[in-house]
């Protein structure tokens, strides 16, 4: 490879410091698309030089930023074997990871369900887990319910927002169809991103109102499952379908899966996603209101994320979690007082600093029940032990 070519960038990726066998800190590279198969751990030195790689510089520019940075040289020939490893596990954005990428999609389209089995309990076990969690909730005591916000962490740190959140779902009527509104994390620059896969797994099978979500994409005038492989390995809508699935049991319903866009996230002309959200939330509120079908909403959101792997440089000590609250609850607060616009508004004051990946869908959720009062139910931290990476997330209910 000659070093006055530029290298490729490489791609978004999760990444997460550990500590080898041999005592060494490492950095764990992970595809949240999970086109890349397997993770990648580097060494701090590897870590240093590949985070030149913005498809802007060269083998020669990495060898003079990593000597200006660390103070000592790091051969081209060392960084051009990083730079094919990093090929050959598809992560960055090369021709062969494009080649993988098409693939992948394509399996997506040409399958007849989306099969999340393989990646949790058999049914007994993860139902009985459920089951717990719903009945260590508190139902609110409310008229009516037409949605609520639950989290997307795992199970066990989400756990007391998911109880108290599907508790009170539990207690309300139940409904034919429910809209799970998600947060696209494979691609978080993508727009409206639909599915009409029905969603298989470990509790049965899911069926998609194919005729609403083919309504929506008229609506909005937009191929929304032009995308839908964006939904293959996405957890924010499938651990609320899990959720529904024991609370309904043998009873009949429908999903309409949407993985919303980040309001700071852009189209390809540069422009803000807000306007597709509102569309969004306008077509969705008048779906709802044809026909005699009963519908409900629900938003997989989780709030904050901090710590050092989400790039935060300052101990998550109480003080800081304190804080991390308060700007929580300044969202919170804001979505009680409104139908949605202030939330938005107050997301923007804070340019985003605390790392909330759900804003999207909880902006819409508000928005397609503007009708409703906000009832936050439970407020909850996960706190990383190991002080590397805190979520913090609610449950609510709009009735």
């Amino acid at each position: 490879m000659p070093t006055s070519e530029k290298l490729p960038a490489l791609r978004p990726l999760d990444v997460v410091q550990t500590e080898g066998p041999d005592g060494e800190a490492y950095f764990v590279l992970h595809d949240q698309s999970q086109i890349a198969p397997r993770p990648l751990a580097v060494s701090i030195a590897s870590y240093v030089a590949l985070s030149h790689l913005d498809g802007q510089h060269t083998c020669a520019d990495i060898v003079r930023l990593y000597r200006e940075k660390v103070g000592v040289n790091m051969p081209a020939e060392q960084i051009e074997k990083l730079v094919a490893a990093l090929d050959g596990g598809l992560f960055l954005q090369t021709p062969r990871f494009e080649t993988a990428r098409r693939e992948f999609r394509m399996a997506y389209v040409a399958a007849a369900e989306r099969d999340n089995r393989e990646r949790y309990s058999a049914a007994d076990e993860l139902g009985a887990e459920l089951e717990r969690i719903i009945a260590s909730g508190t139902a609110a005591e409310l008229d009516d319910v037409w949605g609520i916000v639950a989290p997307h962490l795992d199970y066990a740190r989400g756990a007391p927002c998911y109880a108290d959140a599907y508790a009170t779902l539990a207690a309300a009527l139940p409904a034919d169809r429910y809209v799970l509104l998600g947060t696209n994390h494979a691609n978080w620059d993508a727009g409206v991103v639909a599915t009409t896969k029905p969603f298989r797994t470990p509790l049965g099978l899911a069926p998609v109102d194919v005729a609403c979500v083919d309504t929506l994409a008229e609506r909005l005038d937009c191929e929304i499952c032009a995308d839908e492989a964006d939904h293959a390995v996405e957890h924010s809508i499938e651990l609320q379908v899990h959720f529904l699935q024991v609370l309904l049991g043998e009873r009949p319903f429908e999903i309409v899966p949407i993985l919303c866009p980040s309001p700071e996230s852009c189209d390809e002309a540069g422009v803000n996603r807000v306007q597709d959200l509102t569309k969004l939330a306008a077509a969705l509120r008048e779906l709802a209101a044809m026909g005699d079908r009963r519908t409900v909403f629900i938003a997989g959101a989780d709030l904050s994320h901090v710590g050092p792997r989400f790039g935060d440089e300052v101990e998550a000590d109480r003080a800081f979690l304190a804080m991390i609250e308060a700007v929580d609850r300044s969202y919170l607060s804001a979505l009680e007082r409104d139908h949605g616009d202030e939330f938005l508004a107050e997301f923007g004051t804070t340019q985003n600093r605390t790392h909330v990946c759900s804003a999207g869908c909880i902006y819409v959720l508000r928005r397609v029940l503007e009708g409703t009062d906000f009832h936050l139910l439970r407020y909850h931290q996960a706190v990383d032990p190991e002080g590397l990476a805190h979520v913090t997330c609610a449950a609510a209910a709009l009735a």
